[in-house]
């Protein structure tokens, strides 16, 4: 009989020692993936070897290389409370690429407090409880009493925070709010540019009964894809993942039954704030940009180290409708070469709601396409490096 393609599952244990492979959980760290594609690629070099003839010897087989593409969909943490550190399964692939894992267990304050004086459309002092660290509150989401009258339309996001307790914000509100202000519980992964290498994973990977176990494995790719549903055609926001790493064994065993999380949430009746303008678009991409390396080494079994993460570039990409001048001038913008925010936010209420943002990126420069019903604009932002420069955030 062949082996079912439905019958794929992958389980994740965090690694702390390069080598030593962590036997994942079958039962408790199994994670949902879809769009599977397992790669085992064999490396040669030619055998130049004279023969005597015209024929010549095959090529040598020097080793193999692994390679483990999917997609996780981009959805809250179950149980309605932040979990645990590191319990979250999709966190630990994004700790695997540089993301630090930040939790807000507790609301700041534990009651909403009034927010400071001086308030504008763009920025609010919190109040007396907040904090006085500059950057602490940076990428993290801030409940306003006045901006909305559901939980998802009071949520906004902090682009900078200061010691005076000064938060910016990433989008334009309607008028300067007033009344109370709360930091609600709440699960980020912030992007960190530490000198520090994150561990690597441990994976186990079924194949209808088949499994691998693969060690070593290093984000090799991360794309964070928010594609609008619209009325026309859904489509689900999804964390793009690639993984390279080394196989480690294999055994005959029945794949785990893989937990059922619910429906995903949608990109839209949201935010999607760019450059302090509220603007409509098919999708957002944010690509990480990753590169990974394995450094020579002949003490190891296969001549060569660990992979190791060696480079990091972000890109926003943004399919948008285009704007009159007057509106959202995006030549202007590419031209100014200004810092602005990106924001999206989808969601409804406390535990469903899936925040993403990146405080400061660069426009370039972007093209009309006329080839549709709408005039449309495709085009990059360019993110430099600094920390906390990419977030996703599920408040509570």
């Amino acid at each position: 009989m062949g082996l079912k393609v439905n019958k794929t599952a992958l389980a994740i244990a965090q690694q702390p020692i390069i080598d030593t492979f962590v036997q994942p959980s079958a039962t408790t760290e199994v994670l949902p993936i879809a769009n599977c594609n397992f790669n085992i690629q064999g490396v040669t070099v030619a055998n130049e070897e004279y023969t005597g003839s015209v024929h010549k010897n095959g090529d040598e087989v020097i080793g193999k290389n692994c390679t483990l593409t999917f997609n996780i969909y981009l959805r809250p943490p179950t149980g309605g409370a932040v979990p645990a550190a590191n319990a979250f399964l999709p966190g630990r692939i994004l700790q695997a690429a540089k993301f630090t894992e930040n939790r807000v267990s507790a609301a700041i304050p534990a009651a909403p407090e009034a927010i400071g004086a001086g308030p504008t459309t763009t920025s609010v002092t919190l109040g007396a409880t907040a904090a006085a660290t500059a950057g602490l509150y940076k990428g993290l989401l801030v409940s306003l009493a006045s901006i909305g009258t559901t939980y998802a339309q009071r949520l906004t996001a902090i682009r900078s925070y200061t010691a005076g307790k000064l938060a910016t914000l990433m989008e334009t509100l309607g008028a300067p709010p007033d009344g109370n202000y709360q930091i609600p519980p709440q699960l980020a992964y912030q992007r960190s540019i530490a000198e520090t290498d994150p561990d690597p994973l441990s994976l186990s990977l079924w194949l209808d009964g088949l499994r691998f176990d693969l060690v070593n494995m290093r984000v090799s790719g991360l794309r964070i894809n928010l594609p609008t549903s619209t009325r026309q055609q859904g489509a689900i926001p999804m964390l793009e993942v690639t993984m390279t790493g080394s196989i480690q064994g294999t055994a005959d065993e029945a794949t785990p039954t893989i937990p059922a999380l619910g429906a995903v949430p949608k990109f839209r009746d949201g935010d999607l704030w760019i450059a302090g303008k509220a603007v409509g678009g098919s999708s957002i991409i944010i690509d990480l940009g990753l590169r990974t390396a394995a450094a020579p080494n002949p003490n190891k079994s296969d001549g060569s180290d660990a992979e190791e993460l060696v480079e990091s570039k972000t890109t926003v990409t943004a399919d948008l409708q285009k704007y009159r001048k007057a509106q959202f001038d995006t030549l202007a913008l590419a031209d100014a070469q200004a810092q602005h925010a990106v924001w999206a936010q989808y969601g409804y209420g406390a535990g469903s709601v899936v925040s993403v943002n990146v405080p400061d990126a660069r426009f370039n420069y972007r093209s009309p396409n006329v080839g549709g019903d709408f005039v449309n604009e495709t085009g990059d932002l360019f993110v430099d490096a600094a920390d906390r420069n990419v977030s996703i955030v599920f408040p509570f």
